[in-house]
């Protein structure tokens, strides 16, 4: 997530969310939200890399599984982003 073109971090678990406070600015600010893939869904579609140079230097080692009928599986946001005001606790002296 960005805020103002800053990152304000990012999550891969819950509770998915970040404390953007100190990127946030009086008047209008701007959010992008940036959701990244699954694995699989980065996969699908591409051409397998070529492992020539490795098996040269190496020998060949394995053989990549086929990814020939790969689909992508669906992904993304599955909810509303919220801004939400929390009252914190005074810092302690």
């Amino acid at each position: 997530m960005y805020v103002n073109g800053v990152s304000a971090g990012f999550v891969w678990h819950p509770p998915y969310s970040l404390d953007v406070t100190k990127l946030l600015k009086p008047g209008e600010n701007t959010l992008k939200i940036v959701v990244g893939n699954t694995a699989i869904n980065s996969l699908a579609g591409q051409a397998l890399p070529t492992y020539r140079l490795l098996n040269q230097r190496h020998g060949e080692r394995f053989i990549p599984q086929g990814m020939a009928n790969l689909e992508p599986v669906f992904s993304g946001m599955l909810g509303d982003v919220q801004l939400k005001l929390v009252q914190r606790a005074p810092a302690k002296p």
